[in-house]
């Protein structure tokens, strides 16, 4: 019971001594139901409930951190995610928390907040797609917020009528689209990315904490970075004295990739000197890719630089083949490739740099370097506003040095696929470098070609400047010191971002126009096909508009929680006995119309709308009459008898078992081994995922960089929700692309692999069961078991897991180098007092219990 409730009511697990004393309590008759109701206070008053509730309602409401569609831009919507946290946390009244959302903005004097939330009608999908007429895009927008104000809080398949008057319910076409007015003077114009305002200016106040967190991260990491480099000082001199020699000699660190192979897309003409210059020339067509296939010989690729050089043969004298002498490089792209093959594995790419970069907001997104490998042909490095005689280099430097089979060559490919026409290069030279640290991130000297420039007699000391970028070469190459190194840098990053997200940010909201738009009935639903003209109005076979009111969105959140009809209060109490029960008195919670399912109990569904409307539409006190029920407190078990006459449950002859949803999974890990981070609010994180699952999906694109330190434990709510490649650890999650109220509960094997696998888990199950070392004498499986189950193991699970124990632990002992790999994942680092092998067994067995049936269900 103690487990249920907090699930259900916080999406977390009790610890065992609340438990405990729960059951002490509950084992007294005379103090059962007031022990029993306290417990349940207890969860409503946790800060985590809020967020328990917040995921319906983020389902529920499409809510997501990007656009959607083909684009997939990045928004900062997430206040208002935390807006809906705070308001079930504040238990605002149901009434209320509709009415902010329909028209906060339309409130006398309203409070930034109450702005904030008409966000909700906002979080429909943007789309900003090439050839996409921007009206079409806003008839879309006005069509889902009137879909999911029937979906949400009518529960009524309204969006039949956009073509056609409903067939099975009493919707007229004309009442959509007059319910359609109340959406359709938003002061908006169709557009996505940043141009589909309006917008609200807000800076969070949830934001600075997790900037302060990443400042303590940042300087931990940095304390372990310079104590990695002052361990290695003694390998960094050495490695100085070998190269004293090489560079007396003389020092290229750049050279030129003489190409066994060039090659045009579209037919150019591509020759190469003896210096590497490769000069373009014959066919010119508006677009082109070209590609250098060679080596350069190099045991390793760390590193791109081309040199953009200008002839004058070219137009204007310049580097390029357009009139102005202006080019547009897109993307580059680079592989490594054996000989003959196909197909090869794509280098990484990991920063840019370039002497000159046109501004983009001038010149239509076409300017910076650093557009240069997210495969989009809407921007790219370019050379507007400058001379176009002058000598232009750029340096990319890649994610992980790649080491070069005896049979391998580097693919280079120069994509120019700009919109703007015959804007390709032509006169250039690609080098690559395969030394670290600074020189593929600096478009100057590299350190060793300044020593070798310096002329230092022996003996003389180098100056400290030099001395420093040579050492940071050493160590990015040093495997002792490079985790600590990217450590730091990943934390500062982290820092950025944090810091970033702490300034004002761009909510998007609803605003009245100056001017009110007509609505018309759409023909057939065609957003190009107006009939007759409608003003607002509402559906009147549910309840009729008060004759007089002014008709705005206020008033329409009024009409859908006004007493004189009880649709909105049956919807809403479905919805939340689906949170408590896995299923609703209505099992189609989306369809309260003729086509969906009657209730298994009207009376009770009814009891509970009027207890609703008449306490205030307190949310709370209804779910309170739910958790203190004697139905809600029934044992799961059930009988052979009552299996076969009710299994589906419909008579509530039981009490509800499902899996709980991922989401829940995740969390629950997090909080039993005592990784989750309980701070409220804030900007979105990144949980562990597998690599490459945006990048294969964007086309490279966006890239998923895991958050670092605290952030990464935080609740999944928190999670940043991109809809093209929803978080990959959830399988049984709403897509966020229109409203959804009924979800689906995976039993996809794909599931089994993920707890057993996903990071998370298996960070999760190292820190569980050092904990349990920590805090038992002996064996850790009694209290591992706890922590997972809430209750303590019967003997025949304590002999099973104790002989895996046991079996586990000596495995490890004879197999140091695996008891080392089974505790090394996540962020998180081990205690360095446990025996590798005893905390390596245990961690097995925190995984085994993590992935038990009872652990995965709600019982």
């Amino acid at each position: 019971l103690a487990r249920r409730a907090a699930l259900d009511l916080t999406g977390l697990p009790p610890t065992p001594a609340r438990v405990a004393a729960l059951s002490t309590a509950l084992s007294d008759p005379a103090k059962r139901e007031s022990a029993w109701t306290a417990y349940v206070r207890e969860q409503f008053e946790s800060p985590h409930h809020g967020e328990r509730m917040a995921m319906f309602w983020l389902d529920a409401s499409r809510y997501s951190d990007t656009d959607g569609y083909q684009g997939d831009d990045t928004r900062t919507n997430w206040p208002w995610r935390d807006w809906v946290i705070s308001a079930f946390n504040r238990n605002q009244p149901y009434d209320q928390f509709t009415l902010e959302q329909f028209a906060g903005d339309l409130l006398l004097e309203a409070t930034p907040e109450q702005k904030l939330a008409t966000c909700f009608h906002r979080n429909h999908m943007t789309n900003g797609e090439g050839g996409r007429n921007p009206e079409e895009s806003r008839v879309d927008y006005v069509i889902d917020r009137v879909n999911t104000v029937g979906t949400l809080w009518l529960g009524l398949t309204v969006g039949c009528a956009q073509c056609h008057t409903h067939k099975f319910d009493p919707i007229l076409q004309a009442q959509y689209y007059q319910l359609s007015a109340f959406f359709n003077s938003i002061d908006e114009t169709g557009s996505a990315g940043r141009k589909a305002g309006p917008y609200l200016p807000y800076q969070s106040p949830l934001a600075q904490r997790a900037v302060e967190d990443a400042k303590k991260l940042v300087e931990a990491r940095k304390k372990e970075r310079e104590a990695a480099a002052q361990a290695a000082e003694p390998a960094f001199q050495k490695w100085l004295g070998e190269r004293e020699v090489q560079v007396r000699n003389g020092v290229q660190s750049w050279l030129p990739l003489r190409a066994s192979g060039l090659e045009s897309n579209e037919g150019a003409t591509l020759t190469q000197t003896e210096d590497g210059v490769v000069a373009v020339s014959g066919k010119n067509p508006d677009q082109d890719d070209y590609r250098l296939i060679g080596r350069a010989g190099l045991r390793r690729v760390t590193g791109l630089k081309l040199e953009v050089l200008p002839d004058a043969s070219l137009p204007a004298g310049g580097a390029a083949r357009s009139e102005q002498g202006v080019f547009i490089l897109t993307d580059i792209k680079v592989q490594i490739r054996a000989k003959g093959a196909p197909q090869g594995r794509e280098v990484s790419v990991e920063g840019a740099l370039a002497d000159y970069s046109a501004d983009p907001k001038k010149h239509n997104g076409y300017g910076g370097v650093d557009k240069t490998f997210d495969d989009d042909p809407r921007n790219g490095w370019a050379n507007f506003d400058t001379d176009p005689k002058l000598p232009h280099t750029a340096v990319w430097a890649f994610a992980e040095p790649e080491w070069l089979g005896a049979d391998e060559e580097v693919v280079v490919e120069l994509r120019q696929r700009a919109l703007l026409p015959r804007h390709t290069l032509g006169r250039f030279r690609v080098l690559l470098t395969e030394e670290a640290g600074p020189t593929p991130r600096t478009l100057g000297p590299s350190p060793m070609e300044r020593w070798a420039a310096a002329k230092l007699a022996p003996g003389v000391p180098i100056a400290a400047p030099l001395l420093a970028s040579l050492r940071d070469q050493f160590l990015a190459d040093d495997a002792a010191t490079i985790p600590a190194e990217e450590a730091f840098r990943r934390a500062n990053a982290h820092l950025a971002d944090m810091r970033s997200a702490s300034d004002r940010v761009e909510v998007m909201v609803l605003a009245e126009r100056a001017e009110p738009r007509p609505t018309h009935v759409l023909v057939r639903g065609q957003w190009d096909k107006p009939g007759e003209a409608v003003e607002p109005g509402v559906l009147t076979a549910i309840a009729p508009w008060t004759q007089g009111e002014r008709k705005s969105r206020v008033e329409l959140a009024r009409w859908l929680t006004d007493r004189r009809h009880p649709l909105t209060a049956r919807v809403t109490v479905n919805q939340l006995w689906q949170l408590l029960f896995g299923e609703g008195l209505v099992r189609t919670p989306e369809d309260f119309g003729v086509q969906g399912e009657a209730p298994t109990h009207p009376e009770l569904l009814d009891w509970l709308a009027v207890e609703l409307m008449e306490s205030g539409w307190n949310v709370r006190h209804v779910l309170r009459l739910m958790a203190t029920s004697a139905t809600y407190r029934q044992s799961s078990q059930v009988s052979a008898e009552m299996l076969v006459r009710d299994p589906a449950n419909r008579l509530l002859s039981r009490g509800a078992r499902f899996r709980m949803p991922a989401w829940m999974l995740r969390d629950s890990a997090l909080a039993t081994s005592g990784l989750l981070h309980p701070a409220l609010g804030g900007p979105p994180v990144r949980p562990y995922q597998p690599a490459g699952v945006w990048e294969d999906i964007t086309m490279g694109r966006f890239k998923y960089r895991p958050s670092e330190g605290s952030e990464q434990y935080r609740r999944t709510v928190y999670a940043f929700w991109r809809r093209s490649a929803s978080p990959a650890f959830l399988f049984d999650s709403a897509q966020r692309r229109v409203c959804e109220v009924r979800l689906p509960r995976t039993n996809t094997p794909l599931q089994a692999l993920t707890l057993m696998n996903d990071l998370t888990y298996l960070e999760s199950a190292r820190v569980l069961a050092e904990r349990a070392l920590e805090t038992s004498k002996g064996s850790p499986v009694e209290a591992i078991f706890e922590r997972v189950l809430s209750r303590k193991p019967r003997p025949e699970e304590r002999d099973v897991l104790e002989a895996r124990y046991t079996k586990a632990w000596e495995w490890y002992r004879e197999h140091p180098d695996e008891a080392q790999k089974a505790v090394s994942h996540g962020q998180s680092s081990p205690n360095p007092a446990l025996s590798k092998a005893r905390l390596a067994a245990a961690t097995l067995i925190s995984s085994l219990t993590l992935n038990l049936d009872e652990a995965i269900t709600r019982e």
